[in-house]
């Protein structure tokens, strides 16, 4: 919607009487990954109606529970006053009553407690609708939106988490001391089957955190942590060495001298100081006009003072890159302001229930519980393979490309690491002087899209169609093999992406089918196993996979089958024909563009004719035009754009 005073821009008014909530959701939804919104706040109804009265409002997002009259009598009144305004309405206290009439007023009835991201989803598909309050929906409804998390929480399959980052303090531990069902929840993580990383982060020092908890569980070889990260990010302690690092160094000399000369009470650790009302201000003044690059952030009242970088986030990072890990591979948990460069870093960020509700804004998913209760069983889940059903951010989606109504469909990274995709299209000669190439310009730019997120992706390239076209993001990148760079053994490719977290391209167009075999032979088993140990790389991507697994199958074929249960490959070619019909089958969604042969279009028929506009997808292959595509997601978990049956859309930008 345009509204002349602010652009292009939604205008919504959001009526809360928690001042907290309302900043946090106003916040959320004025940044650009939230929509670049223009948001006003108001603490009751009857303050609402007047700003209605004055301005027009693109959507209201009102509780239930408010002084004065309730968010339902606030909507009935704003229905008089514009009917055309758009309305959420959020409650912690539903019942069957309050929802009945919740469809009548309101186009969407949202159930607290729900994710941030959610939100946003919701916002948008109420603003890109036209308003119509008979199609009001309850959160939740599969056929109109992502299922709401409720105080139950749904789980997901994600193999490629490796690694649980965990505050100490409101997150483990409750009044300094985490429980003993808590420690032992960690410590039977360690001892059944393959164990989980296990960091834990704190804004403590080594030895206070060692008088929190048991000493031989966090130092020593033996320890049940395989790193610390303490003092906000500062000192960093790796157990497998029983070594400690400073990876930011200490406090600059400017900011010593001028703490020392204060004279207010400061605590000391090896690195930071910290600061207690109310002589944090003192310490604010004294240090407001140093230019060196001092850290100071909030942890509740206390004010820390860390060296130039020092984070607990980048703390993280630096553990993650020593231990080989990724930022992708990593799910934390947190409740307190200092936590919030943790949730940056982190694939997956879970917030507890105590947390502020500016944290649980910036939280992927909120748990219903709080301290160790909620780290329990959440840990015992992860052990499993299972995390909380969460919506990706909406600044990792990738933009596939549009509807013909115009609409955008977005790709999750999540859905395409845990799940398997199958891109089908000729190639033909003339299609190279259009923008629009074909399915190896698409997957390319899959991967870039990919690349430029943080997640490692390998390309399988046969005929070297990836050197030509690149991978939308070059620059991280590695391109070996061709007529260049000699390509590396099967266990030197798979040594390189330990080492690195760069992406990877594999040209093996200089080597004859016979060789191409006999390396992705290799090539399979020992990625599989480093998948298995650091969870990348995220993605891989076959190119012409009918050349190496043909419909006589072979050991090949049971070996890419067998990979393909970890989810995370995308199989390209353009005669599906000639691809084993088994490894069609385990494909989990599909991405088809113009396919000229008849034989061609029977192989995918079988497939295809299962799903609800697959027919007239198959009529229309032979004559898609460039540029256009037809996607099947519906065997993939794809939340932030569920879609229904085959749809057809216009790949790229």
């Amino acid at each position: 919607m345009t509204n002349p005073t602010t652009g292009n821009r939604a205008r919504i008014l959001i009526i809360e009487d928690s001042l907290g909530v309302a900043q946090a959701l106003k916040r959320t939804l004025s940044l650009p990954q939230g929509g670049g919104h223009w948001v006003q706040i108001c603490g009751s109804g009857e303050a609402a109606l007047e700003q209605l009265r004055g301005a027009h409002f693109d959507l209201l997002i009102t509780d239930l529970r408010l002084p004065g009259m309730n968010g339902l009598a606030v909507l009935e009144h704003a229905r008089q006053i514009n009917p055309g305004t758009g309305s959420v309405l959020i409650t912690a206290f539903g019942s069957p009553q309050v929802e009945a009439r919740a469809r009548q007023l309101a186009n969407v009835y949202l159930p607290k407690p729900f994710r941030i991201h959610d939100l946003i989803q919701i916002v948008q598909r109420v603003l890109d609708e036209p308003t119509s309050h008979t199609q009001s929906f309850v959160a939740g409804d599969a056929t109109r939106q992502p299922t709401i998390r409720t105080t139950a929480v749904d789980r997901r399959k994600a193999a490629y988490l490796k690694v649980v980052a965990c505050d100490l303090d409101g997150t483990l531990a409750e009044h300094g001391q985490p429980a003993a069902e808590t420690w032992e929840a960690l410590r039977e993580a360690r001892s059944d089957g393959p164990s989980p990383v296990i960091i834990l982060v704190t804004s403590r020092t080594l030895d206070d955190f060692a008088v929190a908890v048991p000493r031989a569980d966090i130092l020593g070889k033996a320890a049940l942590c395989d790193a610390v990260v303490a003092e906000n990010g500062a000192v960093v302690y790796f157990s497998s060495s029983d070594t400690v690092t400073l990876p930011f160094g200490h406090l600059t000399p400017l900011v010593i001298q001028r703490l020392e000369g204060l004279g207010a009470p400061l605590e000391h650790g090896e690195v930071i100081a910290t600061a207690q009302p109310p002589h944090d201000q003192t310490v604010l003044e004294s240090l407001r006009d140093v230019d060196d690059g001092t850290t100071m952030e909030y942890n509740q009242d206390t004010l820390i003072i860390l060296p130039p970088g020092a984070t607990k986030g980048t703390g993280l990072h630096y553990v993650l890159r020593e231990l080989g890990y990724s930022p992708r591979n990593v799910m934390v948990c947190g409740d307190a302001e200092n936590d919030a460069s943790l949730f940056e870093v982190s694939e997956l960020a879970v917030a507890m229930s105590n947390a502020p509700p500016g944290i649980q804004a910036l939280a992927d998913v909120v748990l219903p519980q709080a301290d160790g209760a909620a780290v329990q069983a959440l840990v015992a889940d992860f052990v499993s393979g299972l995390i909380p059903e969460y919506l990706p951010r909406p600044s990792r989606r990738l933009l596939l490309g549009h509807r013909t109504s115009g609409a955008p469909v977005y790709l999750d990274p999540f859905s395409l690491v845990n799940s398997n995709l199958g891109m089908f299209g000729t190639s033909r000669a003339d299609w190279h002087s259009d923008q629009h190439l074909n399915k190896s310009w698409l997957a390319s730019s899959l991967a870039g899209m990919l690349s430029k997120r943080g997640y490692q992706t390998c390309i399988v390239d046969l005929r070297g169609n990836h050197r030509t076209l690149g991978t939308g993001d070059s620059l991280n990148s590695q391109f070996l093999g061709g007529t260049a760079t000699p390509i590396p053994t099967a266990a030197g490719t798979v040594d390189y992406c330990e080492r690195s977290h760069a992406s990877l391209v594999l040209d093996l167009s200089m080597h004859t089918d016979v060789e191409r075999v006999a390396y992705v032979q290799e090539l399979l088993p020992a990625m599989r196993d480093l998948r298995t140990r650091l969870g990348r790389p995220h993605w891989l991507l076959i190119e012409d996979v009918h050349s190496l697994c043909p419909p006589q199958e072979g050991q090949l074929c049971g070996l890419l089958l067998d990979s393909l249960r970890g989810g995370g490959f995308n199989l390209a070619s353009d005669h599906p024909s000639q691809v084993v019909p088994a490894l069609l089958e385990a494909l989990d969604g599909w991405l088809i563009m113009r396919l000229d042969l008849p034989e061609e279009i029977a192989a995918l028929r079988p497939f295809l004719t299962r799903h609800a506009g697959g027919p007239a997808a198959l009529s229309q292959l032979a004559s898609l035009p460039i540029g256009q595509a037809y996607l099947y997601l519906g065997d993939i978990e794809q939340l932030s754009t569920p879609t229904r049956g085959v749809i057809k859309l216009h790949v790229g930008p």
